[in-house]
């Protein structure tokens, strides 16, 4: 074979039936590698294993441990996320210590650890289907797995996971997020990292969703404590503006009744004054009686021993005359009879006397009393003249006094009515709060927690299994096949450049030879790399007879830079499928790789084999015009090469000659 390997001459112009079959099989071979492989790099989770550290400290809340960090190792390894229930409340969310006491008691989410059938002991696995094969182990244990690449990811859970988690049970100043740590090997596959994430993450996410149900659970109870203790206070406002009412109305009476107080006292005010100037009149004027009634005492006493004597006497004359008077009427007459007149007389005068005589005793006797008694009457009087003087000053004291009173019982009427006036607003207003807090049953507590935990859903429905890696590893295995094509046939015939036939028909049947054997490749591989697929008839057909197409397409193009540019077009062709594969896998390579890959030929081809593939038969065969488009230009690129190679020296014809 002449020309150097890799050149416009490599390659023979006549092949085998073997090689036909080869070029048409090899890419069969690579899709079908590629297919297999790759198509569905989230089948077989379980064949990766990654390790779990846990660190994680349980913490005791209202009296039960609470191990999350378990909890969440465990649901990872079972592939779902942990269980928790709801405890008994605990302090409003940002109130602590004394001061929880006093607050509206609002419970908030308290974790309580629930055992999982599926937690793993110490060093034990257990796999699962759509999940890695996590292995629970130590720290040193674990990083040295990590090194080798016996692990492929490593999740470390701190040992203050739980107690971060918990934390938004407690005062606000304290709450803090809960982290975990994700660490891969440089020795894992390339999508190992981005399949740890979507599996941490999704446990993580519903551990979030459980924490923040239960959270929103109990504030959602605590609106219905809170709405009946307002509804309380609402009542309780309407009695003490009931209550209000009531003391503003006695109030009043209170006001009233002090003005009547304050003129009355007024008047005593005055009243004390005159009988304070009258008993010091008198406390003078009532000095000298001590010694007068002693004085009338005496008089009284000579009167009466005057009188004494008067009545003995006269008693005396009495008895002698009533002798005298028996003696003259021993002779009954006139004289007789004037003496007895004149002895009755003087007998009822001895009486009269003798009853004078008694008074006169009793005078004096009551003299004698009263001018013992007049000192301390006199006495008395100074003294009333003195309390007086102070019932007076203190009336005058009370009716300033009463005078406050009656202002002051203004003010507090004043202010009871204002009292009852804010009660009933407080009132009224409390029943509007009740009214405006909402209530819920506990079937809305469960919706509700659940809804406002997570609000916004996404339900991304993904493409049917293999729409979006079949197509790319047709059109890779695709060009890999042209490329084979134009290194085992020779891109320029050298048997007819020296005939008169002309370029263009050597250059016509070289392309439609590696024309037909593309159209072969996309044939066997379109119709190959679909089994086993949910595609209907239709879309498959569509998909096969693209291939073709690409097929042809590609054999014509890597013929095309194989003749032009020899070894560099081949470096060229080696270029575009690594563009392709990269650009095919990700939709975050460097925009030099995007905007390079648009202008190649494998992009047309991509998208209509893709949309071929979805079900799009429509809109895949608008894809052929550029398949054409580059379909022609390889086959230009055959003739310039066809027409270059036409143009040689003696010395190049006699190489030739001796080399066929």
């Amino acid at each position: 074979m002449a020309g150097r390997p890799f050149s416009a001459r490599a390659g023979l112009e006549r092949i085998g039936g073997w090689t036909v079959a080869g070029l048409v099989l090899l890419p069969v071979v690579v899709g079908g590698l590629l297919t297999w492989a790759l198509a569905t790099p989230t089948a077989d989770l379980q064949r990766v294993t990654a390790a779990i550290v846990n660190d994680d400290v349980p913490v005791t809340i209202n009296g039960t441990s609470v191990p999350l960090g378990r909890q969440f190792a465990a649901g990872l390894i079972a592939g779902d996320a942990p269980s928790t229930t709801s405890g008994a409340p605990t302090p409003t969310p940002g109130v602590s210590g004394s001061s929880a006491a006093t607050a509206t008691p609002t419970p908030t989410p308290t974790i309580t650890p629930t055992p999982s059938p599926t937690s793993p002991a110490v060093n034990g696995s257990t796999p699962a289907v759509g999940n890695f094969t996590w292995i629970l182990t130590n720290d040193a244990e674990a990083k040295a797995g990590l090194l080798s690449g016996r692990y492929a990811a490593l999740v470390t859970i701190p040992s203050e996971f739980s107690a971060n988690a918990t934390s938004i049970s407690g005062p606000a100043a304290d709450a803090e997020h809960a982290h975990l740590t994700i660490e891969t090997s440089p020795a894992s596959a390339f999508i190992d990292p981005a399949l740890t994430d979507s599996i941490t993450t999704a446990a993580t996410a519903s551990l979030n969703r459980q924490l923040i149900e239960q959270y929103l659970t109990n504030v959602y109870t605590g609106f219905d404590t809170i709405n009946q203790q307002i509804a309380q206070a609402a009542s309780g406002a309407a009695s003490v503006s009931s209550g209000a009412s009531s003391v503003a109305s006695g109030a009043s009476s209170l006001a009233s009744g002090a003005s009547s107080l304050a003129s009355g006292l007024s008047s005593l005010d005055a009243g004390a004054s005159s009988l304070a100037g009258g008993l010091n009149s008198l406390d003078a004027a009532s000095q000298g009686l001590p010694g007068q009634t002693s004085q009338l005492a005496q008089g009284a006493e000579q009167v009466a021993a005057g009188t004494d004597a008067a009545a003995a006497g006269l008693g005396g004359a009495v008895a002698s005359f009533s002798a005298t008077v028996t003696q003259l009427c021993q002779t009954p007459g006139r004289v007789c009879d004037r003496a007895k007149a004149a002895l009755a007389q003087l007998t009822a005068a001895s009486d009269q006397v003798a009853a004078l005589a008694g008074g006169a005793d009793q005078v004096a006797a009551g003299n004698q009393a009263l001018a013992a008694a007049m000192p301390q009457l006199v006495a008395g009087i100074g003294e009333s003249a003195a309390g007086a003087s102070q019932v007076a000053s203190g009336a005058a004291q009370a009716d300033s006094g009463g005078a406050s009173l009656n202002s002051g019982a203004a003010s507090l009427a004043s202010g009871s009515a204002q009292v009852a006036g804010g009660a009933a607003q407080v009132s009224d207003g409390l029943d509007m709060a009740v009214q405006k807090i909402p209530t819920y049953s506990d079937d809305d507590i469960a919706v509700l927690s659940e809804v406002v935990s997570q609000p916004v859903l996404t339900e991304q429905a993904p493409p049917s299994a293999g729409v979006l890696s079949v197509p790319l590893f047709c059109v890779v295995a695709l060009w890999i096949g042209g490329m084979v094509i134009a290194l085992a046939r020779r891109p320029v015939p050298t048997r007819e450049l020296m005939s008169s036939v002309s370029s263009l028909s050597i250059a016509t049947r070289s392309v439609a030879a590696s024309a037909v054997l593309g159209l072969a490749q996309g044939l066997a591989t379109g119709a190959v790399l679909l089994i086993g697929f949910d595609v209907g008839t239709a879309a498959w057909l569509s998909f096969v007879g693209l291939a073709m197409i690409t097929g042809a397409v590609f054999a014509v193009v890597n013929q095309g830079l194989a003749a032009a540019f020899g070894a560099f077009g081949r470096l060229i062709a080696v270029i575009v499928a690594v563009v392709a594969l990269g650009v095919g896998l990700s939709s975050t390579v460097p925009p030099v790789f995007a905007s390079l890959a648009s202008v190649l030929p494998t992009s047309p081809a991509l998208g209509m084999l893709r949309a071929a593939a979805a079900g799009d038969a429509a809109g895949a065969w608008l894809g052929v015009g550029g398949c054409v488009v580059f379909a022609v230009i390889g086959a230009a690129l055959v003739y310039a090469g066809v027409v270059a190679r036409r143009r040689v020296s003696a010395a190049e014809l006699r190489v030739r000659a001796v080399a066929d």
